[in-house]
Parts: C-alpha cells; sequence; structure tokens
C-alpha cells in the first residue's frame, strides 16, 4: 500500500509542477490582434510587461464576449480603450 500511494503522490507532484510551469504562459501575450476592436465591445484591461515569461510589452483586453484581446500599447486603439476604460466609462478591472 504504501509504495502504491507514494507512486501516486509522485505522479501527483510531477503533474502540479507540469500545470504551475505552464499556466503563465497561457496569461501571456505573444502577439498583437492586427485589428483595432471597437471600444464598445471592451470591458476592462491589465497590463503585461515584457519579463521572462511574457515576451512583450501589450495590452490585454477582456471582451464584452469574454474574449482575450492583446493590443500594442503603441497603437491609436489601444489608447483610446484605455483612456475609455480609466474615464470610468469601461467596466471593473
Amino acid at each position: 500500500k504504501m509504495a502504491r500511494l507514494t507512486v501516486c503522490l509522485s505522479a501527483l507532484l510531477v503533474l502540479l509542477v507540469a500545470l504551475v510551469d505552464l499556466g503563465p504562459m497561457r496569461l501571456c501575450c505573444t502577439e498583437y490582434n492586427e485589428h483595432p476592436i471597437p471600444i464598445k465591445m471592451l470591458k476592462h484591461y491589465r497590463i503585461q510587461k515584457d519579463t521572462d515569461i511574457c515576451n512583450i510589452n501589450a495590452v490585454i483586453f477582456k471582451t464584452v464576449r469574454d474574449r482575450r484581446v492583446c493590443g500594442n500599447p503603441d497603437s491609436k486603439w489601444v489608447q483610446d480603450g484605455i483612456n475609455h476604460d480609466d474615464a470610468g466609462q469601461g467596466g471593473a478591472r
């Protein structure tokens, strides 16, 4: 029984480490959305910094349809979306 428990716990530990290791990568933008998204479709945003985990600076918008959109912080439509949300016209971050 003890050997079986040890094997199960070891497998669980390996699985958890793998999931933790993959987790942040899915949250990072790796490229920008090329097409502007209408402001009325944006709920809120968060800023992504260029780090060891995420390789580009980006603005990650959440849309009213719960879609994640990656924007270039230098793009006009992205700045407009940020300003719209910061003015209190968008949803809560």
